[in-house]
């Protein structure tokens, strides 16, 4: 199963800690928002990618 994750803001330990969890014996990959000026076209072929995308505030 390959997840996606998404972060609008940087994380902090706690999301870090949870998106470990998440992220175990899975094809993970992520996409940082808050990182410059994102591309959004990337954005949407990850989605579509991914068997599930997880969005943190």
């Amino acid at each position: 199963m390959k997840i996606l994750q998404v972060y609008r803001s940087e994380p902090n330990d706690d999301v870090k800690t949870l998106v470990g969890i998440l992220n175990r014996d899975r094809d993970a990959d992520e996409f940082k928002l808050y990182d410059g000026e994102p591309n959004y076209d990337e954005l949407v072929t990850k989605i579509f990618d991914a068997d599930k995308t997880v969005c943190w505030w």
